[in-house]
Order: C-alpha cells, then structure tokens, then sequence
C-alpha cells in the first residue's frame, strides 16, 4: 500500500466503500509482489542462487514446508524480480578486466496447472521465449525440442516448479526427469510440503519455510487488511485472533478473514462484527484444502463444485439426494450417473469427505454426504467474481 493511499484513508476518501477495497488483497489464492515477513527466506534463496549473479549455473533447490507458509508467495515473487535482471549482460569490474556473466533466466511454473510434461514444456518455453506458443497442433516432442533449442541459443534457465507431490500433480522427481531430459543447462527448483527426506529426489540444495510465527502472521494479515478492507472494517484485536486461530496459516487465517468480510457486506454492514468473524473461521474446515488448488481443476470440475455448495442442506443429506439436485440443474450438462462419479473422484482427491449418514445394516457402501474440504463461503466469491468477469 502506498503513501497516496494510506493519505486518502485518513482524509476519508474510502467512506462508504464498504467492507472490501480490494477483494484481491485479502484473497488467499493472491499473491503480493513483496511478500510480507519472509525476508530471511529470501535471503537464503538468493544464497542458493548465487553463483548465478556471477555467470554460473546455481545449484538444484528444493523449496519445501507446510501449507500457507509462503513458498509459493516468496518464490513467484523472487523469480518474476529475477526474470527482469534476466537478458543482456552486465559489465561486472574485476581487478584484471571487466567480465560479463549472463543472468540465467528465471522461469515460475505452477504444476497444478502444467501437470504433464506437454504443459511443463508449453509453460517453460512461453516463458523464455518470444514467440507465442500455440496450444494444439504440436507434440511435446517438439516442444521439448524447441525449448532446447532455446536454452542452447539463449542464457541457461532455472525453472521452478511450484506445487509438487500433490494428488493431481507430478512427484518433483518426475518433474527433474522432464527437465533433464531437455537439457542440462535447464536447472530445476521445485516446491513441496514433504521434506527432503521423504521424496525421491536429491537435491543440492534445500530451503526450509515454517509455519509463520504469530507476530509476523498478524503484521501479514493487518498490511493486507489496510489494503482490502474498508477503514476500520475490522479491528486489530479481530485481527490477533484470527492469527491466533490460524496457527501460523496464511491461507486459512485470509481465507477466514474473506469469509467473515462476505458474510458483513451481504448483511449490509460496513464493519466486521463478532459473528462474521466467528462464521468466517467456521467456515475453514481443519485440516483445509488450498483454494487455489480447488481452482486449479478443470471448468466443469470447478461447476460442479459450485453447485454442491451452493445447495441447500436438505439436498446435500445424501449422495444420492446431491447428485439428483445438481444433475437436474440447466447450467450442469451432465447426466446424474456422471455427476456421481464425478463427485466420488474429487472425494478420492481429498477435497470432500464423504461422511456417513446412518448405520446400515444392509450389503453395500453405506448412505453418505459429501463435505467440502476447503472454504465454500470465499470459493463462491471467487466462482462468482470468475464468472462475471
């Protein structure tokens, strides 16, 4: 948030605006451009990084920790500052004569979305080269080919992979074997939440994020409230105890923050009350799914989803009352056989639970209710912005 800014709240140009600024500021799926309280994590990146600033290739990395500890938010951040040093050499002065390395280029790839190797290779390459690349009519032997090409006529590339070793989503070892196999002057850095340990790959070098300490989780949460929500809308105290709640969660403690701020501007109400707050942390199921991996599946997945939360509770009594209601609906083009199958595949992924409704003392799977693993209240505000725009 800028001075301008901060200067206009104070002379009240925000009155009547609302809960929500800017919805994006405390939106979880967002990321700043300057992460807040990660410095000694990026610190020791650019540690990991170093023999690039000098002209050669910097080590593999694996970037790992648990859900909502900024990985993706530290990386996406340092690489998109990165790829703007990339290019051109530049002159660096030594006591004998002026040597000038090439910055490799920099490269953030979101597995959730490039989770073959065609779509590895489509992203890498769009990234790094200047044409656009088409997305039908080439074969990812071509791709790979013109990537090589690319890194064999320009600088070397390191290419981070964010979002490794989820269930939709290629181990980070595969990930190393797609990038290898390109070339090796292609240097991979990929995230995940196991740790070093219990993955099958072993790379040079390992940055480890914890949890967010509370202090620094509840500066994080205030800077984006300052931002996105209305002066006032919610108190500092609010705001501690949200922190507190979240437990070092980024993702959870915005994604409660989302809900209760919904919850007050469809009341009408320009500020947070306890309730809202109270409703918005009710509303993020412990343990959580990310939403941004809730939106990283495919349009008529992501429909589907909308539609089983958006039911009333009467029709979500069952799996079969569910999938009748949706099925019947004119946006779900789908046949109710579908709709379960469906349904039951995003429950294998472990983004619904399937909870038993009653013994049954009969043969079969016993009668069960699908419950969302993940913040429905703040998914139908992002399903909604989606589709309105």
């Amino acid at each position: 948030m800028n001075i301008d800014d901060r200067i206009e709240r104070r002379l009240g140009y925000d009155t009547g605006a609302g809960v929500f600024v800017d919805f994006d500021a405390v939106s979880p799926v967002f990321h700043l451009e300057s992460p807040i309280g990660r410095g000694p994590a990026l610190e020791r990146l650019l540690d990991a990084f170093s023999p690039a600033f000098s002209g050669a290739l910097p080590p593999s990395t694996y970037v790992h920790g648990p859900k909502g500890s900024g990985k993706s938010a530290v990386v996406s951040a340092l690489f998109s500052r990165l790829a703007t040093h990339s290019g051109p050499p530049q002159a660096i002065q030594t006591s004998t004569r002026a040597v000038e390395p090439t910055l490799p280029g920099f490269v953030y790839v979101d597995a959730r979305r490039a989770s073959t190797r065609f779509r590895l290779y489509h992203d890498a390459l769009a990234a790094v080269g200047d044409e656009t690349v088409p997305d039908h009519g080439i074969g990812t032997d071509d791709l790979a080919e013109s990537l090589r090409d690319a890194v064999r006529t320009g600088p070397d590339v390191v290419v981070a992979v964010d979002h490794t070793n989820e269930p939709e989503t290629p181990s980070a070892s595969t990930v190393v074997e797609w990038l290898t196999d390109v070339s090796g002057h292609i240097v991979p850095v990929c995230l995940g939440r196991e740790p070093p340990e219990e993955i099958d790959w072993d790379p040079d070098e390992s940055v480890a994020l914890s949890r967010y300490r509370r202090h620094v989780l509840v500066e994080l949460l205030t800077s984006r409230c300052s931002t996105g929500l209305g002066r006032d809308a919610l108190s500092h105290d609010q705001v501690r105890e949200i922190g507190e709640w979240a437990s070092g969660d980024a993702h959870d403690a915005l994604a409660a923050i989302s809900g209760a701020a919904i919850r007050a501007e469809r009341a009408g109400v320009s500020t947070i009350r306890p309730e809202d707050v109270d409703a918005g942390i009710e509303e993020v199921p412990k343990p959580c799914v990310t939403l941004g991996r809730v939106l990283s599946l495919s349009e008529s997945r992501r429909r589907l989803l909308y539609e089983l939360v958006t039911l009333p509770e009467s029709d979500r009594s069952s799996v079969s009352a569910a999938t009748e209601t949706i099925a019947s609906r004119r946006r779900v083009d789908l046949s109710a056989s579908t709709v379960r199958r469906v349904l039951y595949e995003l429950a294998d992924a472990g983004l619904l639970d399937r909870v038993t409704v009653r013994r049954s003392d009969g043969k079969g799977r016993p009668p069960s209710r699908l419950v969302p693993r993940f913040p429905t209240l703040v998914y139908r505000e992002l399903f909604d912005r989606s589709a309105r725009a």
